[in-house]
């Protein structure tokens, strides 16, 4: 399964499910037939592409191949429900698919993005009376307020939930990693042979058996290469004591690896990233590596790392909407 940002020819099926849903799982709260597809689309479309509003607005769906499970849609809540929010304003998964997890990944995955906008809190209107209400009290969900809202002249009751999200998205991990995958979750136990078994349980004593396993094989193939002290090159730029920015490196195996490299915009076209990757390189080159790599995507800066006398050897272009993964490299 993938979930992506639906595509805006996608946006009527959407539409269709939710009316679907509306039709099934909302019957006695909301007049049948409550939705009328056509406008509705157009009235989403507007709503996920209008560049003029202060908010952002987002419609992820869950695909399994061509088969499209559900989808959630989510935007900054008003002020009055949480001064730094997200509202959830659509969650439905066919009906086919309950069960199978498929909403907490799509709740859980959106709330991960609107993280990276400062939001604290997530807020949902959910009627009072539906089975999805049972779904959100399941995942600690806590009812704020209630409010009455009119569908085509009939009123219903609506619970609001409000969770912190940080305390939601860690829950909706947790119930993911303890669910089997047969239900959609990441737990897994098989039997391959006898007394043998493959699972995702483990523990600390579990992991350092794995890495030590690792490291006495690379002494070994290397003849002792390996044993060199690790070393980590993490330079960062400030301004009066503000971090605006930073190179983070890995040396192994005599070679460099640049793990993080930021630039704050407004100091972006200073020169200063090529102050901090050839500072990074004169350490790395004075305690034995011999090389430097890293790799860097086609909407960040693969043609800084160009500039600062890296080559591409490699690509990998099988992400969507065109990305592609450059790999780089530089002799020292």
């Amino acid at each position: 399964m993938i979930i992506r940002e639906l595509k805006n020819e996608e946006l009527r099926m959407a539409v269709e499910l939710n009316a679907e849903c509306w039709n099934d799982d909302f019957a006695g709260i909301v007049p049948h037939d409550s939705i009328n597809v056509d406008e509705y689309t157009t009235f989403i479309s507007n709503w996920v592409n209008d560049k003029k509003c202060d908010d952002v607005r987002r419609m992820c769906g869950a695909f399994a191949g061509n088969n499209f499970l559900g989808f959630v849609g989510a935007s900054f809540t008003e002020k009055e429900d949480a001064e730094h929010g997200v509202e959830l304003n659509y969650l439905f998964v066919k009906r086919q698919y309950r069960g199978k997890s498929v909403g907490l990944k799509l709740i859980r995955t959106i709330l991960v993005e609107f993280v990276e906008y400062g939001v604290d809190k997530l807020i949902v209107y959910n009627w009072h009376d539906s089975e999805s209400n049972k779904f959100y009290r399941h995942i600690n969900g806590k009812v704020i307020k209630q409010v009455i809202q009119t569908q085509d002249g009939k009123d219903a009751l609506v619970d609001v939930f409000g969770w912190d999200i940080n305390s939601i998205i860690k829950l909706l991990t947790s119930k993911l990693h303890v669910r089997s995958t047969e239900e959609g979750g990441f737990a897994c136990t098989k039997c391959l042979a006898k007394n043998i078994v493959m699972t995702t349980e483990y523990n600390e004593e579990d992991n350092n058996i794995v890495c030590n396993g690792l490291f006495q094989h690379n002494v070994k193939n290397t003849r002792g290469v390996i044993t060199r002290l690790g070393l980590h090159i993490n330079l960062y730029l400030k301004d009066n004591g503000k971090t605006i920015g930073a190179i983070l490196c890995d040396a192994f195996n005599l070679c460099i690896y640049v793990d993080v490299m930021w630039i704050d915009e407004a100091y972006r076209g200073m020169g200063l990233g090529k102050s901090l990757i050839l500072q990074a390189e004169k350490m790395a080159k004075e305690n034995g590596c011999i090389f430097s790599h890293t790799c860097t995507f086609s909407y960040q800066s693969p043609e800084f790392y160009k500039a600062c006398g890296y080559a591409v050897f490699a690509e990998l272009d099988d992400y969507p909407n065109g990305i592609v993964q450059y790999f780089l490299k530089k002799k020292l």
